[in-house]
């Protein structure tokens, strides 16, 4: 068949299914609203979440709300059997709705279900699915033309269009846009979270928050999310989202230094919304700086992520070590086991071939590597190896306090913290150094013989 024949019978196919959909929503509204005449339908008292996000507030407010959905559902197996509604059935039957929306037509012997089960199947999922939401969008069972067209280009969408967009959404902590509402960088977005959104996240508690069943608020601890689009393959089979947003929490920790996390992961289609899914991911108390960015950050930060999405760093185990590391230390509280962290990914970085005088080779390479003059490479020599030689004494149990350790902070003029954010910097900007020369095509080994060469050379 030629695509133009194709697109000719998709578009009178769904225009015959259209006109089934509201044949089938204007009896099931008439029925439901005739038995709703003869059965009283009682309000129920339920706690709502008022959200002002420009106050950063949030308060459980008392509402009377009708169960039409739930009415909806009590009814269905009656609606089902209405004359338009077995109309829209068979056409869904006919034309494999079911196969469309990846229903399992097999049992678990790979037996194929009796058709019967497949119109229940349906008619549960698309007609029930629909009229769910229609009523609570209406607030009763009265016919509204724009309320049936919107959700219905919505199910038109998620039938005919193969696998599923889904919205991917990380509040994130200890985070602030300075000055500007929005930064988009095409592939994600950082804005703030909408009504809709933190509701989802407060029902689910996943954002830290306590809230019983009685009037009662507090304060946001962050107003901002990353937002990102997964298109998946398969409507019905869900897939890991998490791995996307650490690459972008990855993305953003490296760019710049902030103790920037996320609390949970929320993921909805970007149509047909018949599913929610929250994941929490902490949002306890987190230690360092606030991560703050600008406008000036924005070309900056957009160039980075072109450069960092392009790389698949488990194509370079070495790589992946050291970021691992990186985005370990930020969970750590101590300044010391903060520093176990660089350390192990510094050794990831520089140490390859090395069985012999690790801190001094460790030292000197990355001071060859950052340092831009004699002075600068002469300081984070000192440093790094007096930083390994921290290292060791803290996984070897010598207290922080001893004697030896003052010392050697001392001949630095350090404390520990400020020991162990110079070395966050010094590795932050190793791993984008290193990402640079990856992207030229140069391998593990051809960058540490480039560093050893400008050693014995001199660097004239």
């Amino acid at each position: 068949m030629k695509n133009s024949e194709r697109e000719d019978k998709e578009y009178e196919g769904k225009k015959e299914f259209r006109e089934c959909m509201k044949g089938a929503i204007k009896s099931s509204l008439s029925y439901l609203k005739r038995k709703s005449e003869r059965e009283q339908i009682i309000p129920f008292l339920e706690y709502d979440f008022e959200i002002d996000v420009n106050k950063r507030s949030w308060n459980t407010v008392p509402k009377s709300r009708y169960p039409l959905a739930s009415f909806v559902k009590k009814n269905l197996e009656e609606i089902l059997k209405l004359a338009e509604v077995t109309l829209l059935i068979d056409f869904m039957v006919k034309n494999e709705f079911h196969t469309m929306i990846e229903m399992e037509i097999t049992d678990k012997n790979g037996k194929i279900k009796d058709v019967e089960r497949i119109k229940k199947f349906l008619g549960y999922n698309i007609l029930g699915g629909f009229l769910m939401r229609y009523v609570e969008a209406v607030g009763g069972f009265n016919y509204d033309e724009n309320i049936f067209n919107d959700l219905y280009r919505e199910l038109e969408e998620y039938i005919y269009t193969e696998g599923r967009e889904i919205i991917v959404v990380a509040p994130l902590l200890n985070f602030e846009l300075k000055g500007i509402e929005k930064i988009d960088l095409g592939d994600f977005i950082i804005r703030k979270i909408s009504e809709d959104e933190f509701k989802m996240l407060l029902g689910k508690n996943a954002l830290g928050e306590i809230h019983p069943l009685y009037p009662y608020g507090g304060i946001f601890k962050t107003i901002w999310c990353i937002e990102l689009k997964v298109k998946c393959p398969s409507k019905r089979r869900s897939e890991d989202l998490t791995p996307y947003i650490e690459k972008v929490i990855t993305t953003l920790r490296l760019f710049k230094k902030g103790s920037i996390h996320y609390s949970a992961i929320l993921d909805y289609p970007k149509v047909w919304k018949n599913h929610w899914g929250v994941s929490s991911h902490g949002g306890g108390e987190i230690y360092g700086p606030r991560y703050e960015l600008t406008d000036k950050d924005i070309e900056s930060l957009k160039a980075f992520w072109n450069k960092f999405k392009s790389l698949n760093t488990q194509n370079y185990p070495f790589l992946d070590v050291s970021i691992r590391r990186f985005n370990f230390s930020y969970e750590r509280r101590l300044p010391e086991d903060k520093l176990i962290d660089y350390i192990t990914a510094f050794e990831a970085l520089y140490l390859k071939g090395v069985e012999k005088e690790l801190s001094y080779r460790l030292a000197l390479r990355c001071a060859c590597f950052l340092g831009k003059d004699g002075e600068e490479r002469r300081k984070i020599f000192e440093i790094l190896k007096s930083a390994y030689d921290a290292r060791s004494k803290i996984v070897h149990g010598e207290p922080i306090e001893s004697k030896s350790f003052k010392k050697l902070l001392n001949k630095l003029n350090l404390n520990l913290p400020e020991l162990s954010m110079q070395v966050e910097e010094y590795l932050r900007e190793s791993i984008k150094t290193f990402l640079h020369f990856l992207q030229k095509s140069e391998s593990h080994d051809e960058i540490i013989k480039e560093i050893d060469e400008k050693i014995i050379t001199g660097f004239g």
